[in-house]
């Protein structure tokens, strides 16, 4: 692509930091970079394409420990993959703004909790610094600058895909899929695909037949699938996958989307609020929610929805942690017996607070 002072082979990176850097291909050298999304902790790079540091996100520095950081853990943009234009030079980011809340812990005074902006327990609550949202940017590499960007509900959204027609896709996590006019970001077209969208399209040609294929539905047991899970507003789109095919004649239906659960009343009586409020931070300090979803919404995989079954006692949910449905995926997990039983409170007053408020929350 060309550089401002004629013709150079670059590398763009978009890593999760926020900035876009564009690298000499042949040695490497930093030739520029600028954020893309809101970024509190550096106020830019210098000649070097080091970080100017700021104050703000050092949540160790502050006076009582705590910091919002943007971009949060999840980055300004993730894995979801890029798309770029080689006849105008325009790299197609889906940029996501989460802000994290870091916590220095009393020990060592490095990072201790975390937080995030989902829906759930760490939801926005008015706060503009906690606000998340997504974005797919249309970035100037060159000029480091946007040329257009369309902003979305939910921050984590699918990859994207650029043709040759002047049209750039991208699936949602409401459970779309998209075609913007690439010069102008104007939203041209949408159709339901039945659940949500976090690959990139693809096109294939069959037949003398154009196709846009994507995937969608459940996003897979992962930190990815987690914060989905938390999205309050998009249930429905916690579907089974599939792999769906457009084109622009297409006449079959779109696929239905995931029927809501009803949350029958748990087996076990509601437990002590300060023990489930311990094993809250259990279940996320051994990482159950990567697998059962935030709040043990599973996304519509082979995990267990932890709503609709909850261990029916602490003596059957140590016999799960020791390795008794080993056979089935759930993995041997070393817990005392005063964590089994703040896990299992937890659990069962999640699945009543997901009983009794289901006719409002769905």
């Amino acid at each position: 692509m060309p550089d401002v002072d004629g013709e150079r082979r670059v590398v763009i990176s978009v890593p999760k930091d926020g900035f876009v850097y564009v690298l000499d291909a042949d040695t490497g050298e930093f030739l520029s970079g600028r954020n893309y999304v809101p970024a509190n902790w550096a106020s830019g790079l210098d000649e070097a394409g080091r970080p100017i540091y700021l104050p703000d996100a050092r949540y160790w520095e502050q006076p009582d420990g705590r910091a919002v950081v943007s971009p949060g853990g999840m980055g300004g943009h993730n894995w979801e993959a890029l798309a770029f234009d080689p006849e105008k030079h325009v790299v197609f980011i889906p940029a996501a703004t989460m802000p994290a809340l870091y916590e220095a812990s009393a020990a060592d005074g490095l990072m201790g909790d975390i937080g995030v902006t989902f829906d759930g327990e760490y939801g926005s609550k008015g706060d503009p610094d906690w606000e998340a949202f997504g974005e797919l940017v249309a970035w100037d590499p060159v000029l480091q600058t946007e040329v257009w960007r369309a902003r979305h509900a939910l921050p984590m959204n699918g990859g994207v895909l650029h043709t040759a027609g002047g049209l750039v896709f991208q699936g949602l996590a409401e459970g779309y899929l998209v075609a913007y006019d690439a010069a102008t970001g104007e939203r041209l077209w949408e159709a339901p695909a039945g659940g949500t969208v976090r690959s990139a399209p693809s096109t294939v040609m069959a037949d003398g037949r154009q196709y846009i294929v994507v995937s969608s539905g459940n996003v897979a047991t992962s930190v990815g699938a987690t914060g989905f899970t938390s999205y309050s507003s998009v249930p429905r789109s916690r579907s089974r996958p599939r792999l769906l095919a457009f084109a622009l004649d297409g006449s079959v239906a779109a696929p239905p989307w995931a029927e809501i659960p009803h949350i029958p009343a748990p087996p076990a009586a509601r437990r002590d609020a300060a023990l489930a409020s311990a094993g809250a931070e259990i279940f996320v300090a051994y990482g159950c929610d990567g697998c059962h979803g935030h709040a043990g919404v599973s996304v519509g995989g082979a995990s267990t929805d932890l709503r609709l079954r909850p261990p029916a006692s602490a003596e059957y949910l140590r016999a799960v942690l020791d390795g008794a449905l080993v056979a089935r995926g759930m993995p041997t997990v070393e817990m005392t017996d005063d964590g089994v039983e703040a896990l299992h409170a937890y659990l069962v007053n999640l699945a009543w607070d997901a009983h009794e408020g289901q006719d409002t929350a769905h």
